[in-house]
């Protein structure tokens, strides 16, 4: 306001000024035209002159708008056009987010006939069409997205969308991969591909996947670098599979210098070095993969290495892996078998204790049941092959020794190693305890089997009325009425198991790990051998 006051007295200065310079003018013009002589004021000439200047702006301005009124009226009737078809798309997209196909359908058609770029209502009369169930104008409308440059991406996702729900695979992972080509950095498009190449076990490519991910942030290096190791193992099996020794050693060890942590990595290179007679280099792979991760499937391979060797070089070995890292559960268990191997049965009894009381599996019970039979005899170990035959086996994948999965089995595993750095979820429970140490030891007593059987069922059945910690007189029964021996490790369920163990052991055989036997008879005391 004060800008235009000023303004305002700016002009009137200058036209006073401008006046009383003309007339202060003292001459006079003299001119002769169509006969008539004119002697006329400098000044009033000069002042009539920018008069008549300043009409002609005037009217020429006036005369310029009068014609461009037509076209500013246009004009702004597209403008009002346009802000009603942007107001009926942004209220079209909110109906389809609350899933209003009329509504989102009605303001789609509004849209269409106030906006000029067809390309900005496709994607709202796609997801209408979508919302309402017209699976066909959908795709109709998504493909037609395609063909403008700014809609080609959202295009894609939904023409992407649309295949995974037809169960077209083929179709979702070439939109996947056009959209991933557009924009790299897109975190849905790379999740497509990845899982759609996995899939199909395209490792070699989902490599080259992860190499675009890493370097457009969409993942950091330990995930590339997990997710490189993972691909590289799963590759190695199936070249071991094909018949291609070398390139399955090759690929495990590549994925171990990556990852000592990947147990299968570690296993298959091992296995093969030690095939080509590399026992102590094989010895070295188990032991720094062991020291990364206990896994069990580490010890069993590692004794395979050395089983052809004598009892103290077998427990030599055995100790240097458990070192490695001795506080684990594994550790523990390969101290135990170390024990064994030595026939130090009270040793290994010690250290089997405090694995019983801490989640057991069936492994340890049967572990168990060969030290107390080789100590005291068949009878003495009898309840424990009972537990072992109730008692849970390992969920850990691989962890009879061996990583034969499915394709589907080895994307699962790929994709839980790169997201989570472990080879699949853990249970959804913990298992608890299934025994007390008074327990443990009460079994161990040097008692018949009926007498112990007796003893923990009384116990169990007063335990049970009483809710008291458990003590010499109160003990948990060993369920006498489950079959006398257990079975082998089971592999796990599922996709994630291709072909499982070898095969089960003998039911009359107690053993101290999965894949080595113990006993030849049920009534037979185990041989000093431990597994």
């Amino acid at each position: 306001m004060m800008i235009r006051i000023l303004i305002f007295l700016l002009v009137i200065v200058f036209v006073t000024a401008s006046v009383t310079y003309l007339a202060g003018i003292d001459s006079r013009i003299e001119a002769e035209a169509f006969g008539l002589k004119y002697n006329l004021h400098t000044g009033f000439i000069l002042g009539t002159v920018g008069v008549i200047v300043g009409l002609l702006v005037y009217f020429t301005s006036l005369t310029k708008d009068v014609l461009a009124l037509p076209a500013k009226v246009r004009t702004r009737q597209r403008e009002a056009k346009q802000e009603r078809g942007m107001a009926a798309l942004a209220r079209g997209m909110e109906s389809v987010m609350v899933g209003d196909a009329v509504d989102a359908q009605h303001h789609a058609r509004i849209a269409r006939r106030n906006l000029e770029h067809a390309s900005l209502t496709r994607l709202l009369t796609a997801q209408a069409a979508q919302l309402a169930g017209d699976d066909g104008a959908a795709k109709e409308n998504f493909a037609l997205m395609l063909e403008a440059p700014e809609t080609e991406f959202l295009g894609l996702h939904g023409l992407y969308a649309h295949a995974k729900r037809a169960g077209d695979d083929d179709a979702a992972r070439r939109h996947a991969e056009r959209a991933f080509e557009l924009r790299p950095n897109a975190r849905w498009a790379f999740e497509s591909v990845l899982d759609l190449n996995l899939a199909r076990g395209a490792w070699g490519e989902t490599r080259d996947v992860l190499k675009i991910a890493k370097a457009n942030r969409l993942l950091n290096d330990d995930e590339a670098r997990r997710g490189e190791a993972a691909l590289l193992t799963a590759d190695a099996y199936a070249a071991g599979l094909s018949g291609d020794a070398d390139t399955a050693q090759k690929e495990a060890e590549a994925a171990f210098r990556l990852c000592p942590d990947l147990t299968p990595a570690a296993v298959l290179a091992a296995t093969a070095m030690a095939d080509r007679g590399k026992k102590s280099r094989a010895a070295k792979v188990l032991e720094q993969s062991f020291a990364a991760h206990p896994h069990p499937a580490i010890g069993t391979v590692y004794r395979k290495i050395f089983s052809d060797d004598n009892a103290q070089r077998q427990a030599a070995a055995l100790d240097k892996l458990a070192k490695g890292n001795p506080d684990s559960h594994e550790g523990k268990f390969i101290a135990a078998q170390r024990e064994a191997i030595q026939e130090n049965w009270d040793a290994a009894r010690e250290q089997l204790e405090a694995l019983i009381v801490d989640q057991p599996m069936a492994r340890e019970f049967t572990a168990m049941a060969e030290a107390m039979g080789n100590a005291k005899g068949a009878d003495a170990a009898q309840p424990w092959l009972q537990r072992a035959a109730t008692a849970p086996r390992n969920p850990e994948p691989g962890a009879n020794g061996t990583f034969n999965f499915t394709r589907a089995g080895w994307a699962r595993l790929v994709r839980e190693f790169i997201d989570h750095g472990r080879l699949a979820p853990p249970p959804l429970e913990d298992r608890p305890a299934a025994m007390t140490r008074e327990e443990i030891r009460l079994l161990a007593a040097p008692v018949t089997t009926t007498e112990a059987v007796a003893q923990t069922e009384a116990a169990s059945t007063d335990h049970m009325s009483t809710g008291d910690v458990p003590t010499d007189e109160k003990v948990t029964s060993p369920a006498a009425e489950a079959p006398a021996t257990p079975t082998a490790e089971e592999p796990i369920k599922g996709d994630l198991d291709e072909g499982g163990d070898a095969s089960e052991e003998a039911a009359d055989k107690v053993v101290i790990a999965s894949d080595d036997p113990a006993s030849d008879g049920p009534n037979k005391p185990a041989p000093n051998t431990a597994s």
